[in-house]
């Protein structure tokens, strides 16, 4: 099992987030590691986002030296993350971060889609968007792909009971955005969400 996954599992939320400010984001990051985040997605949703990632990645091995940092909402795997989500999935691409050598998290709507992940070698798929499709769609479809690992992302709370709710269905870790991370954060506020969150799902 990929460091990667072995981590997200462990972790069970993964944060996710962009702000146009490189200060911002270096708030966030920090509140979130301080919290006892170490598996972060940036997503790539605005024009600073590739250049406020680089500049994060160079200072993460001081700042946060445990932390995965990946970049998301990417659609190949030209990328210096530690790994990197995508909205897609494809045999190209799959195949393109191999040759790269970086760990893919493709994003999966239909069975369809995971079975291409499931033939081609990702273990770890984003089910995406994880509210169109309900809380039972991972529980349906786990028989059919022995051994694939599902992370739903999209409309999900970022509190304890809608966690919990994901994870019974069959997820292994879920991905959270502005649920958790709102737009007039508080740094003292989100690092105290986050422990709390992380304590009573490690406690389940």
């Amino acid at each position: 099992m990929s460091v990667i996954l072995q981590s997200i599992k462990n972790q069970k939320i993964v944060p996710l987030f962009y702000n146009e400010s490189f200060e911002i984001s270096r708030e966030v990051i920090k509140a979130l590691y301080e919290g006892g985040i170490r598996v972060i997605e940036y997503t790539n949703r605005g024009s600073q986002a590739l250049e406020n990632f680089t500049r994060l990645k160079e200072i993460s091995s001081t700042e946060f030296p445990e932390l995965l940092l990946g970049i998301g909402t990417v659609k190949n795997a030209d990328s210096k993350a530690d790994f990197i989500i995508t909205p897609v999935i494809s045999e190209e691409l799959i195949k393109h971060s191999a040759v790269k050598n970086i760990s893919l998290i493709p994003g999966c709507f239909t069975p369809s889609d995971v079975n291409i992940a499931f033939q081609n070698g990702p273990r770890l798929v984003k089910i995406f968007p994880a509210d169109a499709l309900g809380k039972n769609y991972i529980k349906a479809i786990r028989p059919v792909f022995t051994g694939m690992n599902y992370m739903p992302t999209g409309g999900i709370n970022a509190d304890f009971d809608d966690i919990t709710e994901w994870l019974e269905g069959g997820a292994v870790a879920v991905g959270l955005g502005s649920s958790l991370i709102k737009t007039d954060f508080s740094a003292e506020e989100l690092t105290e969400k986050v422990q709390n969150l992380l304590q009573q799902l490690n406690q389940n």
